[in-house]
């Protein structure tokens, strides 16, 4: 999107150039005719009007281009400048070379150059220009003033094109320079009040993402409770009157814990709403950081057997955000309905990007599924799919990556990649 902002910026930049180049062309007609006729000093009109034919072409191209195309790359403004340049250069080839008073508009090239550029396309604007003005030394045509006119008068005429080549430089600097000014001006506003736009879609995302997990983090406990009170429901209080008080016991522990960790999944997105991610998280080094994610799932989930482990850049210092750390719950859980016996995660830290692989051993997932998973309509006859969906869409704010793969016995692999940069 910025890049768009640029790009419509050099649009309104090329027509303050098309306004400039016409300019140029009715002042360099009005000059050549005057120094010809006037000032009797003769100059080979056949060629600097062929040169300036040849520069209004140019300027009806850049027009036809200002109107049919939206996006003008800095490339597109480099080549306009260069063409302005080079007919500078050849019209003051052709009347007198650096003896011209006229050479010193080569300046004028460079600063808009220096405005309208990237830094190295300037560069090569004011190289050229420098060439030129270094050619123009050595070779140029001579022109002759009428020999009634005293060297005295050739250099006050000298001086005073000096004077209005300052004069126009001033002026068309003056206009032009003020309004590419203001057209960059707009474009770090649109850029910066983009920029805002940006950080606060991200944060509705943000937001969308914790309600959505939590949404599907809380179908767990609930299921649980719904199916300890359909088999109250199916008991017979009477009969089993010992039996009952025994296993209610039971029932209501397991109740309690479901219901704490219902409240706990609110509290944590109600938390987390309205912060921003460094505001709510610290450096931790990554083995501290993941022993916790680890601790924090086991107490809530309570799997039969789960073999956790650590290896590589244990004193690697990472932040991870909320709606990551519920995208590795999501594949936890995932791993945990599909094998209760057994889930292994294994988290190794390089120099570079952090691997996160959770395997079990379930049932593994059909080819077709395969192809088609981390879409949010996708469903499985183990997993509706969203855990995975939502996985993804976190991972995707940090340039992870997620891979799926059926182990070659029994179960499957997820194999999570993320670049410590981004964390």
């Amino acid at each position: 999107m910025e890049s768009t902002i640029s790009q419509n910026t050099n649009r309104q930049n090329l027509l303050q150039l098309i306004w400039l180049r016409l300019i140029a062309i009715i002042g360099q007609v009005v000059t050549i005719l005057i120094v010809h006729y006037f000032l009797k000093i003769s100059l080979p009109l056949t060629e600097m009007f062929l040169v300036l034919m040849f520069l209004g072409i140019v300027n009806f191209i850049s027009f036809y281009r200002h109107k049919s195309e939206k996006n003008i790359s800095d490339k597109s403004l480099f080549i306009e400048l260069i063409c302005d340049v080079l007919v500078l250069t050849a019209q003051l080839y052709l009347s007198g070379g650096i003896s011209n008073p006229f050479i010193s508009l080569f300046l004028l090239q460079v600063i808009i150059a220096a405005i309208l550029l990237k830094r190295i396309y300037a560069w090569l604007i004011a190289v050229i220009t420098i060439f030129s003005y270094i050619s123009l030394n050595f070779t140029y045509r001579h022109i002759h003033a009428l020999h009634n006119h005293e060297a005295g008068d050739l250099f006050n005429m000298h001086l005073h094109g000096m004077l209005i080549s300052y004069i126009i430089a001033a002026v068309l600097l003056l206009i032009f320079v003020t309004k590419i000014i203001k057209n960059l001006k707009d474009r770090d506003k649109n850029i910066y009040l983009l920029k805002q736009k940006s950080l606060e879609e991200e944060k509705v995302v943000r937001m969308g993402l914790l309600a959505t997990g939590a949404a599907h983090e809380l179908s767990t406990p609930l299921s649980t409770i719904s199916v300890i009170l359909n088999d109250w429901k199916e008991m017979d209080f009477v009969n089993s009157q010992k039996e009952f008080q025994k296993e209610l016991m039971q029932d209501i522990v397991t109740m309690e814990s479901q219901l704490n960790r219902c409240k706990k999944i609110l509290s944590d997105i109600l938390l987390s709403s309205g912060k921003a991610r460094l505001e709510q998280a610290e450096m931790k080094l990554a083995k501290e950081a993941f022993d916790l994610i680890i601790e924090e799932w086991k107490s809530t989930r309570n799997p039969q057997n789960l073999l956790y482990n650590f290896r590589g850049e244990d004193a690697k210092k990472i932040i991870l955000d909320d709606t990551l750390i519920q995208g590795f719950y999501n594949i936890f859980d995932n791993a945990l309905e599909e094998s209760p016996n057994l889930v292994l995660i294994d988290v190794v830290v390089t120099k570079n990007e952090i691997n996160l692989n959770v395997e079990d051993c379930g049932k593994g997932f059909d080819k077709k599924i395969l192809q088609e998973i981390g879409k949010a309509n996708i469903t499985t006859k183990n997993s509706n799919g969203l855990g995975l969906f939502l996985a993804i869409s976190s991972l995707r704010r940090f340039d992870g990556t997620l891979q799926i793969k059926n182990l070659a016995e029994k179960g499957a692999k997820v194999e999570i990649k993320i670049p410590l940069k981004n964390l």
